[in-house]
């Protein structure tokens, strides 16, 4: 049976030198621009240097079969342009010390803008975490291949497929 979405629930960008922040997103263009907003992770326009937003998802009493997957789902009031991150994935269960987990670091990911819909990529997970563990996931934005001049909002969760 495949689950999710599950959303996390801690979000750290202190780490990420004023580049994150938690923040909105509205639609510039369409019929019902004030139904539109949506909040998530803000990344700054022409991001250049790397900044990490730090997520924690309390894992359900039950997982679900199938892959286990980060979905983000990213909003951009863009024409072009890329957005570039890596992620970092690992789970603790409780009785432990987060600060030990072991992390795996996936294949860098990129969504490239065409217009200012709502963008989807979902990344397998190395880590295949057990009930009630924290999966904590660092998602790193940025390097020179981040040519996305305009603000971006990404909302992430975890689902299994």
């Amino acid at each position: 049976m495949a689950g999710g979405p599950i959303l996390p629930s801690s979000i750290y960008v202190g780490g990420a030198a004023g580049n994150l922040s938690s923040t909105f997103f509205t639609a510039t263009t369409g019929t019902t621009q004030a139904n539109s907003t949506i909040e998530g992770i803000g990344v700054i326009a022409t991001l250049n240097v790397t900044a990490p937003a730090v997520l924690q998802f309390n894992m359900p009493e039950v997982i679900p079969t199938g892959a286990c997957k980060l979905r983000l789902l990213a909003f951009a009031n863009a024409a072009s342009g890329a957005a570039f991150w890596q992620v970092q994935d690992g789970a603790t269960s409780p009785g432990n010390n987060i600060a030990n987990a072991t992390f795996s670091t996936e294949t860098a990911q990129s969504i490239t803008w065409g217009s200012n819909v709502m963008q989807e990529l979902k990344q397998n997970l190395t880590t295949a975490p057990s009930a009630n563990q924290v999966l904590t996931v660092v998602i790193t934005f940025g390097t020179t291949t981040f040519t996305l001049a305009q603000a971006s909002v990404w909302q992430a969760s975890i689902v299994w497929e």
